[in-house]
């Protein structure tokens, strides 16, 4: 068996730099690395190295306690955003019973949402305080105003408008259902504003909602008052509180009483077609226009006409009966000279009796009427007028 010898190494020249083995220093390596890496490969930081930055990022934030030295501080008072008195403000009204759960929070989210687009705050409208401590600015209230419990939603809603002129608010939300939506419609009464109901889509500029019970979806700029529909919006979750500043108002606690003013007489020669009970029509055949306004005095009813007769200007446009007028539900509807074009009769369908003057017996109003008299509208509205003052012919 042939044995191999190793040879060795010739010691190195006089001032050259010695060589390493690294198969010896080996594990010394392994264990330098493993100090300055972990397990996972990344860079061990040394926390009593980075003590001083953290400190200060610490006391600049205000965050808990820090140990500075042997002493210890307490927590230093959370950040507030506080918002100056001339931005723009919105109105949140929260009744002492919410519509549904958490809709104080979903209301104060929904007014943030549009104030923050606008660079203004919100104002929020608590009526009755259960807590005295509550710290509205960790609710999401810039502003905070406590109106005393009242029974009388028109005395609510007055408090509300009070409120919206204190801060000059653009706009002020409700929500959907119960009292709530009660005082919504109130307040808008007294600003004089159309509102919108079951919001569900908003923003500064728009608003989507819905009415008719939800058959109809309308879209149309944001009004003063908006009632949010339950569920639609994110509630205020942040973690920096607001100022929750609490405004203090003198408010009066009822409003002047009603006066009765007595009977006001409305003239049922005019009274609006929607309403009338007893309707005398013109139409192409009528020509006497001063006889069919005395014979509907006469009568008691109330003027309408066709079509033809508002196109050619002696009626205005809100006397028109038919399809493209006016659906009357009147209990009796005397027609003078119509003929009974389709549109007219699809006007007076629901009418309970209908009397037709005419001279064509096979006009299609005397076949729908219930009682026809086949002859001049001329003659016939004199005649009625004088039998109906108690008059009769020599």
């Amino acid at each position: 068996m042939m044995r191999i010898r190793r040879q060795r190494r010739a010691p190195s020249p006089p001032g050259a730099m010695p060589r390493i083995d690294p198969r010896r220093h080996e594990g010394d390596h392994e264990a330098k690395a493993a100090e300055r890496f972990g397990a996972s490969g990344l860079p061990r930081r040394d926390p009593h190295k980075d003590k001083g930055q953290r400190l200060r990022r610490e006391l600049r934030t205000g965050r808990a306690t820090v140990r500075i030295g042997h002493a210890e501080r307490l927590p230093m008072a959370p950040q507030r955003i506080v918002l100056a008195d001339d931005v723009p403000w919105i109105v949140v009204v929260s009744l002492p019973e919410e519509p549904w759960p958490d809709a104080e929070r979903e209301l104060l989210g929904t007014a943030h949402r549009v104030a923050d687009e606008m660079g203004g705050g919100v104002v929020m409208v608590r009526v009755g305080l259960q807590d005295p401590e509550t710290d509205f600015g960790q609710i999401g209230a810039d502003r905070a105003v406590v109106l005393p419990p009242a029974t009388d939603p028109d005395v609510l809603a007055a408090h509300v408008v009070a409120v919206m002129e204190r801060f000059k608010a653009r706009h002020v939300f409700f929500g959907e259902g119960g009292a709530d939506a009660d005082v919504a419609r109130r307040t808008a009464i007294l600003l004089g504003e159309r509102p919108a109901t079951s919001v569900h889509l908003l923003s500064n500029k728009r608003v989507t909602f819905q009415e008719a019970g939800g058959r109809t979806e309308v879209s149309r700029p944001l009004p003063r008052v908006a009632t949010i529909a339950p569920g639609r919006f994110d509630a205020y979750e942040s973690g920096v509180a607001r100022e929750g500043r609490r405004i203090e108002m003198e408010l009066c606690e009822t409003l002047p009483g009603v006066r009765d003013l007595g009977v006001v007489t409305t003239p049922q020669l005019d009274a609006p077609l929607g309403e009338a009970r007893f309707i005398v029509s013109a139409g192409d055949g009528v020509t006497d226009w001063e006889a069919f306004r005395s014979v509907a005095e006469a009568l008691g009813g109330t003027i309408a006409g066709s079509r033809q007769v508002v196109d050619a200007g002696h009626l205005p446009r809100h006397r028109q009966v038919g399809a493209s007028g006016t659906l009357v539900e009147a209990r009796c509807y005397l027609a003078f000279g119509i003929s009974g074009a389709p549109q007219h009769l699809q006007g007076v369908q629901r009418c309970r009796y209908v009397i037709a003057v005419n001279t064509d017996l096979h006009a299609a109003m005397v076949k729908r009427a219930d009682l026809a008299i086949i002859a001049d509208a001329q003659q016939v509205m004199p005649a009625l007028a004088r039998l109906a003052g108690g008059q009769t012919d020599g």
